[in-house]
């Protein structure tokens, strides 16, 4: 029986117009950094500062502690003030789906590659409070993110539940798939952000939703 349910954030569960990305994208390439589509689809779903650090390198620019920290601040800066220009909101069903989780004895918890300034600025423009959500752990409180596994064993510890068996983590990159995988709880691959089914069947994800609306259908 599930017992927590482990949720991404931009993608999965948030609508924020895809701004994550194309700020990301952005503090490497006005930096120099050339890379292809496929390449920076590599970095989606990771932790930011270290995927900015990642495409400058494969764009050909040296990520010098200077350069790096300039394109960090620059993300920052740039993503603080497109939400609070227009706040992410939810995407459809979702708030439903965790109200549905929370009358099922089901835990909740939120994973991101976002560092807890921005994890608090969407929270709190999104008024999602402690009703909706048990826990959350953000990219920069652990060791290293996806799709290392500790973000997934962080919000476990912080709820208590030990038993991989009865967690289902939800996401809509490859590194939300391979983190499940490696933490050895069941992945669970949704079709709202730029994979497509064949992507995640490749990746042998557990289950494949074209919503995490959905998830119940996987529950019951």
């Amino acid at each position: 029986m599930i017992q927590l349910a482990i949720f991404d954030m931009a993608g999965t569960t948030i609508d924020e117009r895809d701004e994550v990305y194309r700020i990301l994208r952005e503090a490497a390439e006005r930096e120099g950094a050339k890379f292809s589509d496929e390449t920076f689809q590599h970095y989606m779903g990771t932790e930011k500062h270290w995927a900015i650090g990642r495409l400058l390198a494969e764009g050909g620019i040296d990520p010098t502690e200077e350069i790096h920290e300039r394109a960090w601040q620059w993300f920052r800066d740039e993503l603080h003030r497109s939400y609070t220009a227009q706040p992410p909101r939810p995407l459809d069903g979702i708030e439903e789906l965790l109200g549905k989780l929370h009358d099922r004895g089901v835990k909740v918890a939120l994973t991101t590659g976002f560092s807890r300034e921005i994890v608090d600025l969407i929270l709190d423009s999104m008024g999602w409070g402690a009703e909706l959500i048990d826990a959350s752990a953000a990219g920069d409180e652990v060791s290293a993110g996806r799709p290392e596994p500790f973000l997934i064993q962080e919000v476990m510890k912080k709820l208590d539940v030990t038993d991989t068996a009865a967690v289902i983590s939800i996401g809509d990159t490859r590194a939300d798939v391979v983190s499940a995988q490696r933490a050895g709880v069941t992945s669970v691959g949704v079709l709202t952000g730029h994979l497509t089914e064949e992507d995640f069947g490749a990746l042998n994800a557990d289950h494949i939703l074209k919503s995490a609306a959905d998830l119940l259908t996987v529950l019951d």
